[in-house]
């Protein structure tokens, strides 16, 4: 742990995700303990936290209509594109549409065309999926076009049938998002699937595995239910941390090689990678690498979407540009070093202590310290690999 301010060393991109994962469209938010900064920058930019859904789960504190304005969000798309190409070169780095729901902002293809006319940024849209248009379809083909195939759309489906994803999203809702996730298919754009798990559909895994398999998603995000914002009534149907994990284990330890490929990023999926010596896990996650924004319809700047409070903002686009931005970081990470952990989500254990939340931060300990002596066993102490560190909840 550091006490001194973290110097950030920036330069070009150099490790490179294994060929079998990145030919498929998979991602794995992972970036280097040394320098402090993610291997593919990521900026969340969440313009409005309105919603056509009203989902029990919902992280968010409200569905108000406050939007960032069109000129700053553009502005915005143009300040990251000029980071990414000076830090990490052309796709280097995604912008990532987030809400809310992106389909509801206004100006959303005003971006998407920015974004294809300057070709330097991946796309990453994470959308519920019940905007179904082929006019919508063809546009992001496009853009997917322009943009060398480097659009990823992730769809939030929390069940593989009716009965369980309507528990969180509303009836009707499931047979809506299918022929989204289809025409997403019939355009080849690359498509992720995310899944909050609970006790109502965690028995429903495998057959999950096989919808993504029929809709050629290329990863699977399976979520731990976070109990904040709208969700914190949903709470009863949380499931501990370590259950979830052994849930996914079993999945990812009987499932085949495209079982294994859709779950890259999975605690799973980073065991394997330090069991057969590919990389060891560092002592923290990923909040406050340089290279990772969440930013909110305030205009605040946090770098993770499970850490969004005042106190934790590196600054406001209202106020200052990403680059002034960034000279925030080194102390904010400074203030996390001691939320950090093994296998464990910063965001999620601030979250703990600021609620009083002893049932979580027991939830959290036993996770950690679970698969801490799990990997000591499958790694000495001096074994010399290198280190990656994770966002550890997938929660991007």
């Amino acid at each position: 742990m550091l006490t001194e301010n973290v110097i950030y060393e920036i330069k070009p991109l150099v490790r490179i995700e294994e060929p079998s994962e990145k030919s498929r469209g998979q991602y794995v938010m992972q970036g280097s303990p040394v320098t402090k900064s993610l291997d593919i920058y990521h900026l969340i930019f969440a313009p409005t936290h309105a919603c056509n859904l009203r989902c029990k789960h919902c992280y968010l504190p409200d569905h108000a209509t406050e939007l960032i304005p069109k000129n700053i969000a553009l502005r915005l798309v143009d300040e990251w594109s000029e980071i990414v190409m000076e830090e990490r070169g052309a796709f280097g780095g995604i912008f990532h549409i987030k809400g809310g729901e992106p389909f509801v902002v206004p100006y959303f293809w005003n971006l998407i065309d920015r974004l294809a006319e300057l070709q330097s940024l991946q796309l990453m849209i994470t959308t519920n999926g019940t905007f179904v248009d082929e006019e919508i379809f063809e546009r992001l083909a496009r853009c997917n076009e322009a943009l060398d195939g480097h659009a990823t759309i992730v769809v939030s489906l929390d069940g593989a049938t009716e009965d369980t994803h309507s528990i969180l999203r509303g009836p009707g809702q499931f047979a809506r998002t299918l022929p989204f996730l289809e025409g997403i298919k019939s355009r080849g754009l690359t498509l992720h699937l995310n899944c909050v798990l609970h006790k109502g559909n965690v028995h429903e895994l495998s057959a999950y595995i096989g919808l993504a398999k029929t809709y050629r998603a290329s990863q699977v995000n399976f979520l731990s239910f976070v109990p904040r914002g709208i969700g914190f009534g949903f709470r009863e149907f949380q499931l501990p941390h370590i259950e979830v994990y052994h849930e996914i284990d079993r999945l990812y330890s009987s499932g085949d090689k495209d079982t294994k490929a859709l779950l890259a990023g999975s605690l799973s999926h980073i065991k394997q990678r330090e069991s057969t010596g590919q990389y060891r896990t560092s002592q923290e996650c990923v909040a406050a690498y340089r290279g990772m924004y969440y930013v909110t319809p305030d205009g605040n700047v946090n770098t993770c979407p499970n850490i969004v409070y005042a106190d934790f903002a590196v600054g406001n686009v209202h106020k200052s540009t990403l680059k002034e931005i960034a000279a925030n970081l080194p102390s904010l990470y400074n203030r996390l070093t001691r939320f950090s952990g093994p296998y464990l989500c910063s965001g999620e254990r601030i979250l703990a202590e600021k609620n009083i939340d002893e049932l979580n931060q027991v939830s959290l300990g036993i996770l950690s310290n679970e698969l801490t002596v799990q990997t000591d066993e499958q790694n000495p102490s001096d074994c010399q690999l290198s280190e990656l560190s994770y966002c550890y909840s997938r929660n991007y």
